[in-house]
């Protein structure tokens, strides 16, 4: 029979702690730029509704996000603070091109943010985070090869603004 030898090798525990750390300030310092230029830049909305705390679109970053007609669009909007509790959430969005309302409607199946878009659904606490989320396997806008402004809100009980948001987009 042949005997097998086995052989241990044991780094001391603060020296493995020290390989620890510095991989995870490696693994964050490799994601942080990734996560920065996925950020698209938005502004508030003329409501003073609550705003999120970060926005991505696609594969987009900066001021500007170029989208394709009959392409999927995800847009993602973390960290929204609920300014009341509200058991429901009603999506709204407008497309302007140099400040004229172009008449787009948020699609029937989107407006109830509760059953589509908001993470986890409602009913909304008042002071608690949300995220949400839109998700179209086929983008169609009526602004094409132009800049247009976004505007994506969330409304709840009452009439009051849970959220909005306004982005840069060019169409093509």
């Amino acid at each position: 029979m042949k005997q097998i030898e086995a052989r241990f090798s044991f780094r001391p525990l603060n020296e493995q702690i020290q390989v620890d750390k510095m991989f995870n300030y490696l693994l964050v310092a490799a994601l942080l730029p990734a996560m920065t230029l996925a950020a698209v830049d938005f502004i508030p909305c003329d409501n003073n509704a609550p705003v999120a705390e970060s926005l991505t679109v696609n594969d987009c970053s900066g001021s500007v996000c170029q989208l394709t007609v009959g392409e999927p669009l995800r847009a993602v909007a973390s960290g929204i603070v609920s300014p009341i509790d509200s058991a429901t959430a009603e999506a709204h969005i407008v497309v302007r091109v140099g400040g004229l309302n172009m008449g787009y409607e948020m699609p029937p199946e989107y407006e109830d943010a509760c059953t589509n878009g908001i993470e986890g659904g409602c009913p909304l606490t008042a002071g608690t985070a949300f995220t949400y989320i839109f998700d179209s396997e086929v983008l169609d806008v009526p602004a094409r090869g132009t800049t247009a402004e976004i505007e994506v809100g969330l409304t709840g009980d009452g009439d009051v603004a849970l959220g909005c948001l306004k982005f840069n987009v060019v169409v093509n």
